[in-house]
């Protein structure tokens, strides 16, 4: 699993918890990633995911690499998108 799908999955579960529809959170992750979006079937199968309670966003271990400075970019552009989302 790439670093990118499992930021993705993890926002996903973060956005499940605000009460936002798969619609949302595909339109949220386009606007943030752009092409390189989960794709609508994916979307939906993280939220579904998440909405039953499941908590983890992968099976595998990760090893405790530092963010990448493009990384801390795109979570900072997150952030900033949902603070104007909830308020």
């Amino acid at each position: 699993m790439s670093e990118l799908e499992l930021e993705q999955q993890t926002h996903i579960k973060f956005l499940v918890k605000l009460g936002k529809s798969g619609n949302e959170i595909r339109e949220i992750l386009v606007q943030v990633y752009g092409d390189n979006a989960m794709k609508k079937t994916a979307v939906y199968r993280w939220v579904k995911h998440s909405s039953e309670g499941k908590e983890s966003v992968t099976d595998e271990e990760r090893s405790g690499q530092p963010a990448t400075a493009e990384l801390k970019k795109t979570l900072q552009k997150f952030v900033k998108l949902c603070v104007k989302i909830i308020g």
